[in-house]
């Protein structure tokens, strides 16, 4: 009688990990609309359109909500074409998605300070190096996948593999260009990301993902 294969222990079932994902995703997603601060009502008592007033205020805010919320999305399904493919989870994977995740629970906090701050150029920094991080990291995951083809995504040929590499570029891209232009003084240096589900679709038009 034959005794059932164990696992190596370098090998990790990746349905828990993509749960995990998930739910940090969800939760930072919905964790943004916290940065809209909504002034009390009592700083408007007096005004004659108090909501008119109040909207004015937050649109910053708003628009830095939006921003994330389609930022986070996109990586967010970046992540799930990914393990789709993905057989299982060795240790450098897993650390890189724990490390990804870090900064997807700072994702919140980072556009929090540059909606209150949109025209001081390290609140945009913040965020744009926040994104640029989270590019990065996926990039890296790609590259490993890359080297431990064979065990990892078996499924996936070396030139899917290097087009999921290029677009993995699109993010930090975006950021560097965003944090030079924060560096010289564009005060909506993060207007750049509106390229990101522009060049997204593109993107899919001109090779579309199989399956």
């Amino acid at each position: 009688m034959t005794e059932p294969l164990v696992p190596p222990h370098y090998i990790i079932p990746k349905e828990r990990v993509s749960t995990l994902i998930d739910a940090i995703y969800a939760f930072s997603m919905t964790l943004l609309v916290i940065s809209v601060d909504i002034p009390s009502k009592y700083d408007y008592r007096a005004a004659k359109e108090p909501v008119h007033s109040i909207l004015a205020s937050v649109l910053p805010d708003l628009l830095h909500f939006f921003i994330a919320f389609i930022l986070l999305a996109i990586l967010w399904y970046f992540e799930h074409q990914r393990f789709r493919y993905l057989r299982h989870l060795d240790r450098p994977l897993l650390i890189l998605n724990m490390a990804s995740l870090a900064f997807v629970c700072l994702v919140p906090f980072s556009t929090n300070v540059a909606g209150d701050f949109p025209f001081d150029y390290l609140g945009a920094i913040l965020f744009e190096l926040n994104i640029f991080i989270l590019g990065m990291i996926a990039l890296v995951q790609w590259i490993h996948i890359r080297k431990e083809r064979e065990g990892l995504v078996p499924t996936l040929s070396s030139p899917q593999i290097m087009r999921e590499i290029l677009w993995s570029m699109v993010f930090p891209v975006l950021s560097v260009t965003g944090i030079l232009l924060a560096i010289v003084g564009t005060s909506w240096s993060l207007g750049i990301y509106a390229l990101a589900p522009i060049i997204i679709v593109y993107l899919f038009w001109k090779d579309p993902i199989e399956g």
